[in-house]
């Protein structure tokens, strides 16, 4: 069997903290880079292609109780630099091992034996069916954030909106750096309840600026107020990321060259610009001149308004 992935793009939030309710996310399904994996039942585990997956492999074998998997790694998603790459992996062998043990498992009850939906729902959303999504937050427990014990918890899609075919997001990948891993966030676990003032803020702009002008195709002011939000949401968290952005200098270049929005991927490195099909060359052509672009991997990607494939 072969299953094929894209990736994600945090963002950003609509509430951090609000009553019983944090970390309502936003995002969006990307066609690059993604995960391309040709799965085979097996009696143990083997893989071929990049080992680093075996502890992945395993967890599922474990979680789903099989004798076991042969993988090979065709293409990948670069780990631990703000793209998801650990929910698209855990979600493409989880579902290519119910399928092919006849375990007739959901995605959802994949991702519920797997850990995923901690915090974002939007990896697996994306990983559902694409597109631009908003999701609903996740329910605190004596308000701190758990691992979610039903699929119920994990957070459901408010939203989802087929993203413009030709936008594209300009994804540099600062070489050399990483986010913080999934043990690292302990901060999450308790999340801070902001001024009403910000958590307002951010829904002004994601539900009467961003949306919106999305759904117009207006990408200017998408843009802009992508670009307002996650100078906002870097601020929140910028104690624990050493400034607003992991990679300022990437996501300033990116303005600088005309993008019509910037921003970070969750923790990054991974930054991002927002640009159109008739922009695209302008602009990359300004950032040559604006930044070393051999000190990032570069990837120009478009909206995969579809989910994984088998």
């Amino acid at each position: 069997m072969i299953v094929s992935t894209g990736s994600r793009l945090h963002l950003g939030f609509y509430n951090l903290r609000g009553g019983d309710r944090a970390y309502g996310s936003i995002g969006v399904y990307l066609d690059e880079p993604g995960w391309v994996l040709e799965v085979w039942r097996s009696g143990d585990i083997r893989v071929w292609g990049d080992e680093d997956i075996w502890v992945d492999v395993r967890r599922v074998v474990d979680a789903l109780n099989i004798p076991g998997l042969a993988v090979r790694v065709v293409r990948s998603i670069p780990r631990h630099v703000g793209l998801g790459s650990t929910t698209q992996l855990l979600l493409a062998l989880g579902a290519a091992a119910s399928r092919l043990y006849e375990r007739h498992l959901s995605i959802r009850r994949i991702a519920l034996l797997l850990g995923r939906g901690t915090v974002s729902g939007i990896g697996v959303a994306g990983f559902e069916a694409g597109g631009f999504i908003i999701d609903s937050g996740r329910r605190l427990a004596g308000g701190k954030l758990r691992h979610p014990r039903s699929v119920h918890e994990i957070p459901r899609v408010t939203l989802r909106v087929w993203f413009p075919e030709d936008w594209r997001f300009i994804v540099l990948i600062e070489r050399g750096k990483r986010g913080l891993r999934e043990s690292e966030e302990s901060m999450l676990l308790t999340p801070k309840s902001p001024l009403p003032e910000f958590n307002r803020a951010l829904r002004l702009l994601v539900f009467r600026v961003m949306l919106p002008s999305l759904i117009r195709r207006d990408v200017r002011g998408f843009g802009s107020a992508l670009t307002r939000l996650q100078q906002l949401v870097g601020r929140y968290f910028s104690p624990y990321q050493d400034g607003v952005f992991v990679s300022q200098e990437a996501v300033e270049a990116l303005g600088e060259a005309g993008c019509y929005g910037v921003g970070q991927s969750s923790w990054g490195p991974a930054t991002y610009g927002l640009a159109t099909l008739d922009s695209l060359a302008k602009i990359l052509g300004r950032l040559r001149d604006l930044i070393d672009l051999g000190n990032y991997i570069v990837v120009v990607a478009k909206a995969r308004n579809r989910g994984a494939e088998f």
